[in-house]
């Protein structure tokens, strides 16, 4: 399964330590291509696979990603499951616009795309 990461300054709600591992998400080619705030999604057909199928008219999509902490104060992953463990991913006319820890109010699906325009 691939997927596309972005590395934001991003706090774990457990230890407030900067999360370093990255958010790992499934929106846009699914090259493993690396992704910081601001920076332009994809949708090049050619570098992988593009989820959705087609890009959404506005190039507005909140989807959930992944991460891990690897920060000394978190001992294993279990330590604030399940807030640390997903992330929402906000992009905004085809921009990484933000990244913030979430804990959805019911069970999603992986990798889940919230809404999207």
């Amino acid at each position: 399964m691939s997927f596309n990461t972005v590395y934001p300054t991003f706090h774990c709600p457990f230890c407030k330590q900067i999360v370093d591992s990255g958010v790992g998400f499934r929106v846009g080619a699914l090259a493993r291509r690396a992704y910081k705030i601001g920076d332009t999604l994809s949708w090049n057909a050619e570098d992988g696979p593009l989820r959705p199928e087609q890009r959404p008219s506005g190039g507005n999509i909140r989807t959930v990603g992944y991460f891990n902490c690897d920060n000394p104060k978190c001992t294993s992953w279990q330590d604030c499951f399940p807030a640390v463990q997903m992330a929402l991913v906000t992009i905004a006319k085809d921009k990484i616009e933000t990244v913030e820890a979430y804990d959805p109010p019911a069970q999603v699906d992986q990798f889940a795309i919230i809404e999207m325009d």
